[in-house]
């Protein structure tokens, strides 16, 4: 019976010590990068993929951004990552985040920003 409830406890533990996490994708235009670009004819080169991340840490639910400051972040140091010259533009922009967090005492949230960079002739 000892044993039983040492396993029982052990397991209670581990699951309460270990973290969660939840991930969501963004793929609608909900985000500060408002290009109209019309892809209808072949008058574009892809020229390269771009990210940028943002992370925000909480303790006790205090400390860093704002979950839409976390997406807002990753998505300027996207545009910062891209380096955009003459005619580029960046096509395709998504956000995914992801939220790890620890018997809600500690909390990351880091948001992944991604594009593809195409140049117009």
């Amino acid at each position: 019976m000892k044993r039983i409830l040492a396993i029982s406890l052990l397991c209670l533990t581990l699951m309460t010590v270990s973290g969660c996490g939840t991930s969501t994708d963004l793929t609608f235009n909900q985000n500060q990068l408002q290009t109209n670009v019309v892809l209808s004819q072949k008058n574009f080169t892809v020229v390269k993929e771009v990210a940028g991340e943002a992370t925000a840490t909480y303790v006790f639910g205090i400390g860093g951004y704002r979950c839409a400051e976390a997406k807002s972040a990753a998505m300027s140091d996207m545009v910062w990552n891209a380096q955009l010259t003459g005619s580029q533009a960046i096509v395709n922009a998504s956000i995914s985040t992801h939220v790890q967090t620890v018997l809600g005492i500690y909390t990351k949230v880091t948001a992944y920003a991604t594009g593809t960079v195409v140049e117009f002739y």
